[in-house]
């Protein structure tokens, strides 16, 4: 499963980011109150690893902005990312109160799915793709749901559908592969297990076994 991200000002290039930490810490040491820069301080302490120091920044500004949405997404995504699945959904469902979007929905989503519960995960996934039924993430998740409740068809046209959009979701090509193989077409099923695992997906042994694969 996935938890859906949201982006943020922090850039993308990684000389631009080096030393941005330090930065922003300075610049909140001189403006405390600037708790625009304390969100971006946490989204790059989040970017770097430190999700334990990102967690505080945004409960900070969550506390000087109860209803910053953002904030509120990274925390939960935090939580989402530690296997705290009951923390996330706290504060999701106090952000669904201000925040009814997509976003928070299919996050929402993924801390049902963590938590197994299939019927709930799927009616927020559900909800959130028929807003906005472009978010791969989400459509896979949906389709690991169908895996799990031995619907293979289903599952096999949420990963499809997931593909359109983000051809490179190794999660997408993984369920795919799954099916494919329980259905007997080794080869297809061969060719999205390899495609998951070229990016960066650990393949279940019993699915590699099954297709015969190299060992990585």
């Amino acid at each position: 499963m996935k938890k859906i991200e949201n982006t943020s000002g922090i850039p993308d290039d990684d000389f631009m980011r080096e030393g941005l930490v330090d930065r922003l810490k300075q610049y909140l040491a001189a403006e405390p109150g600037a708790w625009h820069v304390r969100y971006n301080l946490g989204v790059a302490l989040m970017q770097s690893g430190e999700v334990d120091e990102a967690l505080t920044e945004f409960r900070q500004v969550m506390a000087e902005s109860p209803k910053h949405m953002e904030s509120m997404v990274n925390v939960a995504a935090i939580h989402l990312g530690k296997g705290e699945p009951e923390e996330a959904l706290k504060v999701l469902t106090n952000a669904l109160k201000v925040w009814d979007i997509p976003l928070v929905r299919a996050n929402l989503g993924v801390a049902y799915l963590q938590m197994d519960r299939l019927d709930e995960a799927a009616e927020q996934l559900k909800t959130a793709l028929n807003s906005a039924p472009n978010m791969p993430d989400a459509l896979t998740n949906l389709s690991t749901i169908f895996l799990r409740q031995d619907n293979p068809d289903k599952a096999a046209e949420a990963a499809r559908e997931a593909l359109k959009f983000n051809e490179n979701f190794a999660m997408a090509h993984n369920n795919l592969a799954v099916v494919l193989s329980e259905r007997g077409e080794k080869d297809q099923a061969r060719f999205h297990a390899l495609r998951a695992r070229e990016l960066g997906y650990a393949l279940h042994p019993d699915l590699a076994g099954r297709l015969d694969l190299p060992s990585e």
